[in-house]
């Protein structure tokens, strides 16, 4: 019988499991001793294991030995992604394993099943399908509630890591914090350097160099041991770019040469082939774009011996394409350049990769420059700055999102806990007691209710329909005595009480009482403006909604901001004044309820709607539970008002989180 070793994996070590397996007469015996070489081993690292494996694993789905078929699968997808570099097939074995994963029961196999099909998802550039599997795998991991397990926090980090490329910062923070936490417990520093060069590397994304710095450091500190140079490549590697988006140029030279000094040090590894490919790309365009063409020519020599590795994974054609375009455009061959950074732009547009995109354009426009095709030249000049003031934009809302996050995570965790806690004591102290008056009062209310809403039913349909009429006009009554008032005050009373004001400057003896009526002014001000905006007639809804926010901003320890870039609503003056009232009142409950640190005011327009968005980062409420909230007078109006313009008004609110309201309005 086979005898358990641990088996490093060489050829040598192949041929006398072979041997071993020649031996062995039954197929079922055959899989016993295969399940346990390739369980003590990690990577598939030669063509002739994969096709033995590929044989086994068949066999093993055959005889619906599926925890061995997974064990084949994963050490299949393994070779494919590390070794062969050919992510599609072991995306496709992955896919192709799915239906028979439910019927697995290895925890840890099952994670790097999950592990594996996330990467060659990733490798693929499809970040939302890794997403959503990383997340599926986060969820079964939960379930068996072993932290233990290497992948657990593997898992968080790559969903931090496709997070970040699909532009969520906050979320991508959260996941590469809770990686951070699992390996530290684990101990694990290997995987806590990567957390950290990921952590890094969506800073950087976002324009926070600081962060992203400061998050390398321990990287630099411990990545010179044998087992950390991968990581300290990537590192310094990220650091090169960074500098380059700087415009630091001897940072980002110093960089790239000590990622390519370390990739020549570094032992093998599962990812050492993508690290080595990914690094001597950026090199060669990085010394191409500084003139250092001998350097550049040299690199570019020694990738081509992996071409065709790199033409099975679209990420690393990309980089190379990059590299290579800029190392012809230093040589002056501007007609290759264009004719592979035409051919590699409508695929980075198609997956979405904004930087990229932004890159390509960039260096097309210097390849037509050259060229002095300037009508061209002008178009991928006009693109590039196009895409990165957006990219400049949406960088500040996320700095801000995360800021924001940052701020709130840690109060807010302490003050859910303390909640929790105490819901917990009181739970404990009253059930004993609530069940005895639950009991009773059920009951009798039971009897009560019956006969309430047999007797009531038809009176409440008729009062709720009378109500609604009133609600109705009494609203639009208010809305033309208010308009009215507030025109009486600003016109006449205020006109009155500045010609008062003028005759007493006039009467030295009496100046001394000016600071009365100045006092008094500013209160008919303010009682006018509460009343009917007297500028919302001039200036229209936009202008006097971003006063108003600004008059928030002015006299609150909230954050008001607003993203408001809509000019022609196309509504009509009563529905403009309705809206108006309606985005009153949301920031009156935000001022009075929320305890929120930030309130935003969005509005988006459509071809039929108009969109008015207030949302805060507040303690907000749980709206089933909380019917007393959403049957406030304030809602009530907001209701009726939303009615009378035939708006839809809709509310969500999560504990703790925060709450939206959005209203609807249709156009004219």
């Amino acid at each position: 019988m086979f005898s358990t070793k641990l088996w490093s994996q060489n050829i040598e070590a192949f041929k006398r499991f072979e041997r071993e397996l020649n031996q062995i007469s039954s197929e079922e015996e055959k899989l016993k001793a295969a399940v346990t070489f390739w369980q003590n081993d990690s990577v598939i690292l030669h063509k002739e294991s994969s096709k033995l494996v590929s044989k086994f694993r068949a066999f093993a789905l055959k005889n619906n030995a599926w925890d061995a078929a997974l064990l084949f699968n994963n050490k299949l997808t393994d070779y494919y992604i590390f070794s062969s570099i050919n992510n599609e097939k072991a995306f496709q074995l992955s896919q192709d394993f799915y239906r028979h994963i439910t019927q697995c029961t290895a925890p840890k196999q099952i994670a790097k099943y999950y592990i594996n099909y996330a990467e060659a998802a990733t490798y693929k550039q499809d970040f939302k399908a890794s997403l959503h599997i990383l997340n599926e795998c986060i969820s079964r991991l939960k379930t068996t509630q072993d932290t233990t397990l290497q992948e657990y926090g593997y898992a968080y980090l790559k969903a931090g890591e496709n997070s970040g490329k699909v532009n969520n910062i906050s979320e991508s923070a959260a996941y590469f914090k809770k990686a951070g936490e699992i390996f530290t417990q684990q101990k694990d520093t290997l995987y806590y350097l990567w957390t950290q060069n990921g952590l890094s590397t969506l800073f950087s994304s976002n324009g926070l160099y600081e962060e992203a710095e400061q998050t390398r450091t321990p990287i630099y500190n411990l990545g010179n041991r044998a087992n950390y140079k991968q990581v300290l490549i990537m590192a310094h590697l990220r650091a090169s770019i960074d500098a380059f988006l700087q415009e630091k140029d001897t940072l980002e030279l110093y960089h790239i040469d000590q990622a390519l000094k370390t990739c020549k040090r570094s032992t093998k590894t599962d990812v050492s082939k993508i690290v080595s490919i990914l690094t001597n790309s950026y090199a060669v365009g990085t010394y191409a774009r500084h003139g250092q063409l001998q350097k550049s020519d040299r690199i570019l020599a020694h990738l081509q011996k992996d071409l065709n590795d790199i033409n099975k994974t679209p990420f690393l054609k990309t980089y190379f394409t990059f590299g290579k375009a800029q190392n012809d455009l230093g040589h002056n061959n501007t007609k290759r350049a264009e004719e592979d950074l035409t051919a590699l732009l409508p695929k980075l547009k198609h997956a979405n990769e904004a930087s990229n995109v932004l890159k390509a354009h960039y260096i097309l426009a210097s390849v037509y420059e050259k060229q002095d095709n300037n009508n061209q030249a002008l178009n991928h000049y006009k693109a590039y700055m196009r895409i990165k003031d957006s990219l400049n934009k949406s960088a500040s809302k996320k700095k801000f999102a995360y800021v924001q996050t940052q701020f709130e995570v840690e109060k807010k965790d302490l003050d859910i806990e303390k909640q929790q806690k105490n819901i917990l004591l009181l739970s404990a102290q009253n059930k004993l007691k609530n069940q005895w008056l639950i009991f009773g009062g059920v009951f009798v209310m039971g009897v009560f209710i019956i006969f309430f809403l047999w007797k009531s039913r038809k009176f409440t349909q008729k009062k709720m329909a009378l109500q609604k009429t009133y609600a109705q006009d009494l609203i639009a009554n208010i809305e033309t005595e208010r308009k009215r008032i507030s025109s009486e005050l600003h016109d006449s009373i205020g006109q009155n009480l500045l010609l008062i004001k003028n005759s007493i400057i006039l009467n030295p003896e009496k100046t001394k009482d000016t600071q009365l009526i100045d006092s008094t002014i500013e209160e008919v001000r303010h009682l006018s403006q509460n009343l009917h905006p007297f500028q919302f007639e001039k200036l229209g809804l936009m202008a006097s909604i971003k006063n108003t926010i600004e008059n928030f901003q002015k006299n609150s320890d909230i954050f008001y901001s607003e993203d408001i870039e809509v000019s022609d609503l196309n509504l009509s003056k009563e529905k403009e004044i309705f809206v108006y009232r309606m985005l009153q009142e949301c920031l009156n409950n935000v001022e009075k309820h929320s305890k929120a640190k930030a309130c935003n005011v969005m509005v988006e327009t459509s071809a039929h709607h108009v969109l008015f968005q207030v949302k805060d980062n507040g303690i907000g409420f749980n709206v089933t539970a909380n019917s007393s909230a959403l049957n406030s007078l304030g809602m009530k109006t907001l209701k009726e008002r939303a009615g009378i313009i035939g708006a839809q008004l809709h509310m969500t609110s999560i504990k703790n989180k925060g709450t939206t309201v959005k209203i609807k309005v249709p156009k004219e």
